[in-house]
């Protein structure tokens, strides 16, 4: 698991109690001495207005990774505004359990682009910001 990875969750609880499956990204890279969570934003394929150039949409808190590109099959937005943490025993477990499969990994480039639009973005939290931007 590192930074950029991609995976499949069956049974992501969201913030709302309700349960769904979904792709996430990963954020950062724990330091495991530290006890940090795995930080995760979720995606979305639903276009519903939503811009269709490439890259950073600071204004919104979302990333666009066009189909076909970075292991996604379809249009996908990171959605940089709510993130996700978990810590290492809930990863473990999901992992085991296969709830959470990983899918791919995101390339260098993106991760640096990526990490450049959550610099820009306001809806991060501070102390999330300071664990994904630092390594």
């Amino acid at each position: 698991m590192q930074k950029g990875s991609i995976f499949f969750h069956t049974k992501l609880k969201f913030k709302n109690g309700t349960e769904e499956e979904k792709l996430l990204v990963q954020l950062n890279n724990p330091n495991p001495k530290k006890s940090e969570p795995y930080l995760f934003c979720k995606t979305t394929s639903k276009e519903n207005g939503k811009p269709l150039k490439p890259g950073c949409h600071p204004k919104i808190s979302l990333f666009f990774i066009p189909k076909r590109q970075e292991s996604f099959k379809e249009n996908t937005w990171l959605q940089l505004y709510e993130i996700y943490a978990f810590d290492a025993a809930s990863v473990l477990r999901d992992s085991w359990n296969k709830c959470l499969l990983e899918k791919g990994v995101i390339k260098d480039l993106t991760i640096r682009q990526l990490m450049n639009c959550i610099k820009q973005i306001s809806d991060i939290e501070i102390n999330f910001k300071n664990l994904i931007l630092r390594d």
